[in-house]
């Protein structure tokens, strides 16, 4: 099969800078339904490869590499059962909730609550896949991204939008330099879907607020929203000190 065949264009400009690039954190943001996690969930297996022969490389028998999702059963759901689905990939999960794959030590966490933290503390990653950002908490966040600390290490990370004052639009995707790149999907971003899919949901999708997270990926306010024709630029008002 072609490549064409296989990934969107948006996707296939995801995996020319992944391949040709080296950065720190690569994040895919925008609307459902669009390929932020598939392109993801092989660009993982990708790292995993090169994490291995980077480790192999220093000496290290057991790379170690982070997974993670809100909880494990949506990173089961999100990841590993995709993969399983796709390529038939078998994962034996010890009573860690940890597999091996390539030769690398895999080590499955939440990402969502404090306690989260308790299964990454004190480790050495090689890198780290984050599934579902915008339901993260900060400080797990930030651990996981400590840990990364082997040589090479690399971040990637999905998300669908939230409130455009949320941590990671404000301090990383707003924010980049040559270390970290975004790239933003649209729902037209996925070729693959068929048009009357795409119509049916841009027609049943109310316009404003809902239509701009949904349909055109951006980071709009949500709570306390009354107006169906929620207007960011017009509605949206920053915390007040």
């Amino acid at each position: 099969m072609t490549l064409s065949e296989l990934y969107t264009p948006k996707q296939q400009e995801v995996l020319r800078y992944a391949f040709n690039h080296d950065y720190f954190m690569l994040i895919n943001h925008g609307a459902k339904r669009t390929g932020k996690t598939v392109i993801d969930n092989d660009l993982f297996l990708y790292e995993l490869k090169c994490v291995k022969r980077i480790a192999t490389n220093e000496g290290v028998e057991n790379p170690q590499y982070i997974l993670a999702g809100a909880n494990l059963g949506n990173l089961a759901k999100n990841v590993l059962i995709e993969l399983t689905n796709k390529y038939g990939i078998n994962f034996h999960m010890d009573k860690y909730n940890r597999f091996k794959l390539f030769g690398v030590l895999v080590v499955c966490t939440g990402h969502s609550k404090i306690n989260d933290l308790s299964r990454i503390r004190g480790m050495t990653a090689y890198g780290a896949y984050i599934n579902e950002d915008s339901l993260a908490n900060e400080e797990v966040f930030n651990e996981i991204k400590s840990r990364c600390s082997a040589n090479g290490a690399r971040i990637l990370i999905d998300t669908s939008p939230d409130q455009p004052e949320r941590w990671l639009k404000r301090d990383y995707i707003d924010n980049p330099d040559k270390s970290i790149v975004d790239f933003h999907f649209v729902l037209d971003d996925n070729t693959f879907l068929n048009k009357r899919y795409r119509e049916n949901i841009k027609a049943t999708t109310p316009s404003g607020m809902f239509y701009d997270r949904d349909i055109n990926g951006l980071w709009c306010a949500a709570e306390g929203v009354v107006y169906k024709d929620f207007n960011k630029d017009i509605h949206y008002i920053s915390n007040l000190s």
